[in-house]
């Protein structure tokens, strides 16, 4: 927060900006979100900014914040040009909480097990794992409330930072416009733990880049940079920003948070400015890609040579289990563990492209409705368990 108010609210920092003031705020623990009436060059929009250290992971308080901020934003939108989606500049965003996560299916799993017993129909015991479904729709939500603001008025996603992982990831690709630090990155890691993305992510990504690079980002969870994701369409600008990351030093993280305020306020200073340009520029001046002049990150080809590799639990026998950091050298050969299951429902959701042309709109229920399944799917655990103890998963059928 100290750093937004630093920048977002300051005052003759940015030449021709203004801020006008809160439109809304919202605060838990150490999560924070606000939007705030801003002005450039006479023009005027507004910004939203969320932050939740360490790792900007939006659990699901966080999601009902968001959806009454651009509630609020969409009241507003008679009085404004362009909407810009911002937050911290710091080394990685997540998506869902993880633990959360975990923490809801093991008590699901549970009781699912002591329905069993007692003779529960499948229904009734499908029933459990409804809270995996309504966050995944409050997502989608989300989705739907960006997008109809598109149609209003311009919306811009600053992907400032590092890496973003899923829904981090997934809120930037609903704007229409990008702008990327040029040392940050995307990866959708659903398929390295048993899910796919469930917030239009592989919907947004088809409609941006194309199915090959949509196949390519879901199916191998690789982490696509800066550069990479301008020539493949996602981002319509790059900022070069020559800032190192702070370090944390063991034991000082009170030290630690003010250099990544420091380091956020400095990355601003590059990535706001030409924000605000995107913002309220022509549209002709906005840089884009023509999706036939797109670059392929990889043929389809080469990628299911990679995904069969990868997801073929044999194939990491020897470092089944084992800590991530201690098995790096075969990591870095094989890569990581590919979960079956969420291959399985990609293709699924690939075939739809083949039988009907392609409407986003259809598009993000269905990959909602496929990803909504795996989190009823037993062995979603091993991924997310592994996942949060950095070690190699097992994902041999039992």
């Amino acid at each position: 927060m100290k750093a937004f108010g630093k920048l977002v609210r300051s005052a003759d920092v940015i030449h021709g900006y203004e801020n006008n003031g809160i439109i809304y705020e919202w605060s838990r623990d150490n999560a924070y979100l606000a939007i705030d009436a801003i002005e450039y060059k006479g023009i005027e929009g507004a910004i939203l900014y969320y932050h939740n250290p360490p790792l900007h992971q939006i659990g699901t308080t966080a999601l009902y914040a968001f959806h009454e901020a651009l509630d609020r934003v969409i009241g507003e939108l008679k009085h404004l040009n362009y909407f810009i989606l911002y937050g911290p500049n710091d080394p990685v965003h997540t998506g869902g909480d993880l633990k959360e996560s975990l923490g809801k299916l093991q008590e699901s799993l549970q009781e699912k097990e002591e329905m069993r017993l007692s003779g529960a129909s499948a229904h009734e015991m499908d029933k459990l794992f409804s809270w995996g479904e309504a966050r995944l729709k409050k997502g989608i939500v989300l989705y739907h409330r960006i997008r109809t603001m598109a149609r209003h008025a311009r919306v811009l996603g600053v992907c400032g930072g590092g890496l973003r992982f899923g829904g981090s990831a997934e809120i930037q690709l609903m704007c229409d416009v990008l702008l990327g630090d040029s040392r940050s990155g995307m990866c959708f890691s659903e398929a390295m733990i048993g899910i796919i993305p469930g917030w239009a992510g592989m919907a947004r990504v088809l409609t941006k880049a194309g199915l090959e690079n949509a196949e390519y980002m879901t199916k191998t969870a690789r982490v696509v940079h800066a550069q990479k994701l301008k020539e493949i369409g996602i981002y319509n600008d790059v900022a070069t920003v020559n800032l190192p990351f702070p370090k944390k030093i063991d034991g000082n993280n009170q030290d630690y948070q003010l250099l990544l305020e420091e380091h956020d306020y400095n990355t601003g200073l590059v990535l706001l400015p030409r924000a605000l340009e995107l913002a309220t520029c022509e549209k002709a001046e906005i840089p884009s890609v023509h999706r036939k002049n797109c670059k392929l990150l990889a043929s389809r080809k080469d990628i299911a040579i990679e995904v069969k590799t990868r997801m073929n639990p044999d194939n990491y026998t020897h470092i089944r289990n084992k800590r991530l950091r201690d098995v790096q050298r075969e990591i870095g050969r094989l890569g990581r563990p590919l979960a079956p299951q969420s291959i399985a429902a990609l293709e699924g959701l690939l075939k739809i492209l083949e039988t009907a042309p392609y409407d986003e709109e259809n598009f993000v229920q269905e990959e909602l409705k496929a990803d909504a399944a795996l989190y009823r799917d037993p062995k979603f655990i091993e991924g997310l368990i592994a996942m949060l103890a950095q070690r190699v998963p097992d994902f041999r059928e039992p």
